[in-house]
């Protein structure tokens, strides 16, 4: 496998290329569509909803923690997670400025 070339990219790029991996596996998906329905969730209420052990949905939490999509406090013995809207906001308008463009160019 050859050395990565991401060096050669520009920070906003890489930050959207981060963003955008986290959200490529469909668990991460329902697990940000689930917080956004209910502006906060842990861990354990995706139990039950999705077809996935409690070390697998927690991979997944990490993986969006990693990227900054949420965050998490201590609420309750417990880790409460919200989203990070302001990264959830630049990824749509990303992609709202880059399609606009791209139609607007046709």
């Amino acid at each position: 496998m050859g050395a990565s070339k991401t060096n050669f990219f520009p920070p906003a790029q890489k930050k959207i290329a981060a963003l955008c991996k986290a959200f490529a596996h469909p668990a991460r998906v329902g697990i940000v569509e689930y917080i956004i329905t209910n502006e906060e969730c842990i861990c354990e209420e995706l139990i039950g909803l999705l077809p996935l052990s409690r070390a697998t949905i927690w991979q997944h939490f990490q993986v969006l923690l990693d990227a900054n999509i949420i965050w998490g406090e201590f609420k309750e013995n417990t880790f409460s997670y919200s989203l990070h809207k302001d990264n959830i906001v630049r990824v749509r308008n990303y992609f709202n400025l880059k399609f606009k463009l791209s139609l607007n160019s046709k």
